[in-house]
């Protein structure tokens, strides 16, 4: 039975000794991935990227703007200077992200965006934001867990918001990028009826798209997800991670952080007003 959580910062959520939908999409590239990014104790912590800081902030500004003091220190001190490094070190280990002047600015910007969009407003309105869920299993295996962006009760609805550097980029990467194996993970975890992602782009002029999961899709990612799952308790009882045959490599994944039916469908359902961020 799922629980839910009181909110957590990033890093102790980060820090939870749990399988998230990210370490099962790790175990379809292979056991031994896994392993080097969430599991091996000396692996070394993972800086976040330019990118993903930024969507951390558009997430904190769209969602829960009444924290923003508590997460995120504005500075433009550049970390040029002994001092300067100190500074920035000591907001770090204190959990919060260091943004510039202008990285706010352009935030807000995408923040807005997402206001002027008519369902993308609706969607990101009312429910419960940033919602962590814990989710014990049978003695032996790693419990389960995951951080919702928005669950609405009322319909049983989750929505996620992604902030992308190219909006054509992600719809075709959502598939490759194993979308529906999140979203059915998410679905599952709260026994959501629908799962909904809003994606942003973060460049002008902050296109947007509101994309529903189709019920196939749920059900191939339930299929992905279970596999990997069963995959990933054998290795962590035997304590084996093994590589797994080579692939050629993916490019850049151009979404930022936590499924789409065909280009054709993808064209027809996508509504794209200029102007228009996210965790």
């Amino acid at each position: 039975m799922e629980s839910t959580m009181k909110k957590l910062s990033n890093a102790d959520y980060q820090g939870m000794r749990a399988v998230s939908s990210h370490w099962l999409i790790e175990m379809m590239k292979s056991p031994a991935d896994c392993w080097r990014k969430y599991i091996d104790p000396g692996r070394k912590p993972q800086k976040p990227t330019a990118s993903l800081r930024f969507g951390t902030l558009v997430h904190g500004l769209a969602l829960t703007p009444h924290q923003f003091d508590n997460e995120f220190i504005v500075s433009d001190v550049a970390r040029r200077r002994s001092v300067d490094l100190a500074m920035h070190s000591t907001w770090e280990r204190a959990g919060m992200t260091v943004i510039s002047p202008t990285e706010l600015d352009k935030a807000r910007a995408v923040v807005a965006a997402l206001h002027n969009h008519p369902e993308s407003r609706r969607l990101l309105r009312g429910g419960r934001k940033e919602m962590p869920i814990f989710q014990p299993r049978a003695a032996g295996l790693l419990p389960l867990k995951a951080r919702l962006d928005i669950l609405h009760p009322t319909p049983r609805q989750v929505v996620e918001l992604k902030t992308t550097w190219s909006l054509a980029k992600a719809v075709d990467a959502m598939e490759r990028y194993r979308y529906p194996l999140s979203a059915a993970f998410y679905a599952d975890r709260v026994r959501a009826r629908s799962v909904v992602f809003v994606f942003v782009q973060t460049a002008p002029p902050h296109d947007v798209a509101v994309i529903p999961m189709e019920r196939q899709q749920l059900q191939a990612g339930r299929d992905q997800l279970e596999t990997a799952l069963a995959k990933f308790d054998a290795c962590w009882l035997a304590n084996e991670w093994p590589e797994s045959d080579p692939v050629p490599d993916l490019e850049d994944d151009p979404l930022m952080m936590d499924f789409m039916p065909s280009k054709a469908a993808a064209r027809q359902r996508f509504d794209l007003p200029t102007g228009e961020l996210a965790l």
